[in-house]
């Protein structure tokens, strides 16, 4: 069986899981299609690595599923 990947919406590049991670996070957590971060970046008017370290934040804290 082939595995589906997920690709941004806007550019088509391949989407990581911290990626669609931190859109679900910050967007919609009942989302089926997602943004790279810099597609991201671009909509939520910030920076790419502000949302790198939003990443790196959730991922340390250990409390949101998402990042595990």
């Amino acid at each position: 069986m082939e595995m589906k990947h997920h690709v941004c919406r806007q550019c088509g590049v391949r989407l990581t899981s911290d990626e669609k991670a931190i859109y679900m996070k910050m967007v919609s957590r009942s989302a089926v299609d997602f943004l790279c971060l810099d597609c991201l970046s671009e909509k939520l008017g910030c920076s790419r690595g502000a949302l790198q370290e939003r990443i790196q934040y959730y991922r340390e804290s250990g409390n949101c599923v998402l990042f595990r």
